[in-house]
């Protein structure tokens, strides 16, 4: 093997420490400052990428890592080809379509006009309404979605929720689910064949850990 098989791993937010007790789990204890942006690995066959949540499943669809756990819904969204090996069995968490509590819209199906839409999830939004269709003005904004409705900048909004207590603390409610999601290994697919001992041999692992 020519060099250290790459995986990527969130840098912040709810499934990085989720992902780094997932590795520690199997052995793949991290070494070296935690503000690093690349890990030394207890197994030198491997290295640990900290990169922007937002950002794994591109890395690895380019192939600027081999691995890389990231969320379902962020695999959808930013339209990526690569492998999923494995549902890790944590992050579970639900996109949703939300609107203010007075809001009189009740479904997706009852909307009459073309909403304004904040998320996230332009491109998981825009498949879900058309879907149904229905058109809507999407808005690509980056954090505090839920603040949108209450400036009026949007009429509703498409956001990950693991409980909904964060919605309802913002005055919203659910009115659809657009997916379930979870945390997942996923695979650059020219790794893949590069590296597929090492690579099977790494998903055995977490999925007897996971079990």
């Amino acid at each position: 093997m020519s060099r250290k098989i790459r995986i990527a791993v969130p840098s912040k937010g709810r499934l990085r420490d989720p992902c780094i007790r997932a590795l520690e789990n199997i052995g793949l204890n991290l070494r070296g400052e935690s503000r690093s942006y690349i890990a030394e690995v207890s197994d030198p066959r491997f290295e640990v990428i900290y990169t922007r949540t937002f950002d794994v499943p591109l890395c690895v669809h380019y192939g600027a890592v081999d691995l890389g756990m990231a969320g379902y819904d962020l695999i959808l969204e930013r339209q990526v080809e690569v492998y999923e090996l494995l549902d890790l069995g944590f992050g579970k968490c639900r996109l949703v379509v939300a609107v203010p509590e007075e809001s009189e819209i009740r479904s997706i199906e009852s909307i009459s006009v073309m909403p304004r839409v904040a998320t996230e999830y332009p491109n998981l939004s825009r498949k879900h309404f058309g879907s149904l269709g229905k058109q809507a003005e999407i808005l690509a904004i980056r954090g505090t979605a839920e603040l949108a409705p209450r400036l009026g900048l949007a009429e509703m909004i498409v956001d990950i929720t693991e409980t909904g207590e964060t919605l309802r603390r913002n005055g919203l409610r659910v009115i659809d689910t657009i997916l379930e999601s979870s945390c997942r290994l996923i695979c650059n697919k020219i790794a893949y064949r590069v590296f597929e001992n090492e690579i099977n041999e790494l998903v055995v692992k977490l999925k007897n850990k996971r079990s």
